[in-house]
């Protein structure tokens, strides 16, 4: 490999190395080592990497044709075991997690292993994927490149939080909730009429449960009955 230091369109400086590790550092810089060179923090502007094939010489000046030879420092970045294992062990979720494989409370009880998997703006997510955010872990429920001003926290169309609800607990239906047949639910609020789930689905604004009978069936708490009182006149014998 060719490692170039460019200098007002020239090469200032090559360093002949038989191979390139690259580590990223931000966004935009890099850590890169090879056979008799470290460097801290450079970006691709500051340094070139092009293949031994490309006849190059201290001095030469730096044409369309060398630079479109450059190979992106990207490329030459080496992801280690630690770093790998939990876009691996993300991956597996994602394809349980789209079986309907794995409860909220098996996720909750591997939520150390996900760390390594934050939640950050341009990330490219699928259906089941897994990310920590705030404290919580989310299951996503639709295919997106994320965004700063859509956090799962505020995008129920797009993440679920994990939880656990407990059976003492009043849930309250709400848009962006993986719902299974038999679940119940409470709306507009926790005083509000209760609902049971006739069919699973993934519930959505438009979807409320008086709007979609073919989803939800009300649940009648109907008081019982009271007799009329028994006459207490005997007839004549």
């Amino acid at each position: 490999m060719n490692i170039v230091i460019p200098f007002e369109g020239r090469v200032r400086t090559i360093i002949r190395s038989s191979f390139v590790a690259a580590k990223r550092v931000t966004e935009t810089q890099y850590d890169l080592s090879g056979e008799q060179f470290q460097m801290t923090g450079v970006t691709a502007q500051q340094v070139l990497i092009l293949p031994d094939d490309v006849s190059i010489v201290e001095g030469q000046a730096l044409t369309d044709d060398v630079l479109m030879r450059a190979l992106p420092l990207e490329s030459f970045v080496m992801v280690s075991a630690e770093e790998a294992l939990p876009n691996a062990l993300g991956l597996l979720l994602r394809l349980a997690i789209a079986d309907g494989k794995l409860t909220d409370a098996e996720l909750l009880s591997i939520q150390p292993a996900l760390e390594g998997r934050a939640w950050k703006p341009g990330l490219s997510v699928q259906v089941g994927d897994v990310y920590s955010y705030g404290a919580f872990l989310w299951r996503c429920l639709q295919a997106h490149t994320t965004q700063g001003d859509w956090p799962p926290d505020v995008v129920p169309a797009l993440w679920r939080k994990v939880e656990i609800i407990s059976e003492e607990a009043v849930r309250v239906w709400q848009a962006g909730v993986d719902y299974a047949v038999g679940d119940e639910v409470a709306y507009p609020d926790a005083d509000g009429a209760f609902y049971a789930c006739l069919q699973a689905h993934t519930s959505q604004t438009g979807w409320e449960p008086p709007s979609v009978p073919a989803l939800w069936k009300a649940k009648k708490n109907a008081a019982p009955i009271s007799e009329p009182p028994h006459s207490e006149i005997e007839a004549d014998a």
